[in-house]
């Protein structure tokens, strides 16, 4: 049976572990509700909000957030000192994330500073990682509570009082929005903020991973794609060449449009498979099935399977028996074999082994703006400016990158040189 994609009428046969659960079990929201027909509700629930007419109407936010950071990089980037892309790319995409989420301005490019709920969420971010690891060692739980006391309840009682007034405003307003965001589809009818407690904490806990989930794992893959064709210069003027050929000017760049540059889109499916937005696997419960030909046994705990399986995409995507070439930055691999750069040493690639947004029920919902957003950001941003990295900088993923709850990586300085200035 396959992990990810097994299910019977859309509810999975491998559900979600409670590795995210903060102790309220009727609560997980979306992305982190282990309970499969709960997941299956809100999914449904969510789903017009990921369809193709309301991806159209993101166009703008996208546009908006994008020229704004060009803006930014045009005065600032061609500085002797350059600029720190991680940083820069950071506040683009909780710009981004935010606005679409649920309408919510965060403002990091117009102010040119972190806002406090990102540096809120980067301190959230390590803390995950201990309650992930006393879930997978319980006898250290009531150690679980002794660090969050020093580590993140004040901070993460501030956010989360902050960000809940944001999202009553949200839920009373109806005609002032810019555009129809995410959050619209779970918005009750009388737009009033439900009184009992538990509605309203689940959806700010829908509202909040909308947001952070719209963030981080986009932000990783601009910085990831960007890192890889500094580092890998032929490719990166064969990636400009073609833009810069398409576009005969910067405004008739548009996600449609980015959409047909295909050594564009074989770049970026580079950078996901070398560098995928998880480290780690996903981990499922086993109900007593058959996996790759072995039999793993249900839990002993009924409603609770305790037999975790999981697959890693970082190795799978670096495994030379799915990949040839496989430890290094080859947009080749991607291309049609109709493509003047199509190379055959990659034809047998085991391309069923990139699954970078997952399959089955739980597949990333936000795929396709995650897609659209990617194109336009390279597009717009290549055609701009010539990059390059400051001298004395040697980055190096394998070496820099750390894994917490979510991944990030080290910060590393660039110059954005307008190409035609």
């Amino acid at each position: 049976m396959i992990l990810y994609g097994s299910h019977n009428k859309n509810i999975e046969l491998f559900p979600k572990t409670q590795i995210n659960n903060h102790g309220n079990d009727e609560h997980g929201g979306l992305i982190w509700e282990w309970d499969p027909v709960r997941h299956r509700k809100v999914a449904k629930q969510m789903a017009p909000a990921f369809s193709g007419r309301a991806l159209q109407a993101k166009a703008l936010t996208l546009h908006k957030y994008v020229d704004l950071f060009v803006d930014r990089m045009t005065s600032l980037g061609s500085a002797t000192r350059g600029v720190d892309l991680t940083t820069w790319i950071n506040w683009l995409c909780v710009d981004m994330s935010a606005d679409m989420a649920y309408n919510r301005e965060m403002n990091a490019l117009k102010n040119m500073e972190e806002p406090r709920y990102l540096t809120l969420l980067q301190d959230f971010n390590k803390a995950i990682v201990i309650i992930q690891m006393f879930w997978r060692f319980p006898l250290l739980v009531p150690l679980k509570y002794l660090f969050l006391l020093f580590k993140m309840v004040r901070s993460h009682s501030d956010i989360r009082d902050h960000s809940r007034q944001l999202l009553e405003r949200r839920i009373r307003r109806k005609d002032s929005v810019e555009h129809i965001d995410f959050f619209e589809q779970l918005i009750p009818k009388n737009r009033e903020p439900p009184k009992d407690p538990k509605e309203m904490r689940h959806l700010e806990q829908v509202a909040g991973q909308l947001l952070v989930a719209g963030y981080e794992p986009p932000a990783m893959w601009l910085y990831f794609t960007m890192y890889h064709l500094l580092k890998s210069p032929e490719h990166l003027k064969t990636l400009i060449n073609e833009i810069r050929g398409t576009f005969k000017s910067y405004d008739d760049i548009t996600p449609e449009s980015a959409a047909e540059l295909s050594f564009l889109a074989a770049c970026l499916k580079e950078s996901l498979r070398l560098t995928p937005g998880l480290l780690t696997g996903l981990p499922v419960g086993s109900p007593g099935a058959h996996v790759d030909g072995h039999f793993i046994p249900r839990g002993l705990i009924v409603n609770s399977p305790q037999v975790v399986c999981q697959s890693s995409s970082f190795s799978m995507a670096r495994d030379s028996r799915n990949f040839s070439d496989a430890l290094q930055f080859r947009p080749e691999r991607w291309l049609s074999e109709d493509h003047p750069l199509y190379v055959s040493q990659f034809s047998n690639d085991n391309q069923k082994a990139f699954q970078p947004f997952s399959q089955g029920p739980r597949m990333c919902s936000g795929r396709e703006i995650a897609w659209w957003q990617s194109r336009l950001f390279v597009a717009k941003v290549l055609w701009k400016f010539d990059l390059a990295m400051v001298s004395g900088e040697h980055p190096d993923i394998d070496r820099d990158l750390k894994g917490w709850g979510i991944t990030y990586a080290a910060k590393r300085i660039v110059h954005m040189q307008d190409h035609a200035g």
